[in-house]
């Protein structure tokens, strides 16, 4: 009977819908997001949700959930080995560190922290590809304006739906 006091059921609760936000963003980027191209490029919102979710619950869950969506995200990725998972991780740390210390969990905080990880994660995707494969830097420019054009729109909606549910989780705990 002791053991069962010391579980915080609160938390587990809290994760248990953040969990469910992964699992539908992550359904939502394969199955929605990855048949749909325009000009080509696919959309990729996952960081901005990462984001979100750091900017709400702050650096240790934001590097937490970052790492369980990343994990995700790469096991549903042919190309991707880890990549996801340490600049998931990295970005949710980093937005809940800001937002916890430096910058207002605001719309437009959000959204500038939000285009920067769209940024970052563009990058990240075509350093391989500019290194290791030599293509040119001026062919891959297109793509990852595109691709950063394409995801922004989806900051709306994740900054809104995490709320919502970092909101409802904390009117719970009290």
């Amino acid at each position: 009977m002791a053991f069962i006091e010391l579980i915080n059921f609160k938390k587990i609760r809290k994760a248990l819908w953040y969990l469910l936000c992964v699992i539908i963003s992550i359904s939502l980027q394969n199955l929605l997001c990855s048949r749909i191209a325009l000009f080509g490029v696919h959309a990729f919102f996952i960081p901005v949700v990462v984001i979100a979710f750091g900017v709400f619950e702050g650096a240790v869950w934001g590097a937490s959930l970052g790492l369980i969506t990343g994990y995700f995200c790469d096991i549903t990725m042919l190309e991707s080995t880890v990549l996801f998972m340490v600049l998931f991780a990295a970005l949710g740390f980093a937005a809940g560190f800001l937002a916890e210390f430096i910058i207002n969990r605001r719309f437009f905080s959000y959204f500038v922290l939000a285009l920067s990880g769209l940024i970052l994660t563009v990058i990240c995707q075509i350093v391989p590809l500019w290194i290791f494969k030599g293509t040119s830097l001026l062919q891959l420019l297109p793509t990852m304006i595109l691709q950063i054009l394409w995801s922004a729109p989806f900051t709306v909606p994740a900054y809104f739906a995490v709320k919502a549910v970092s909101i409802k989780r904390k009117e719970e705990d009290e």
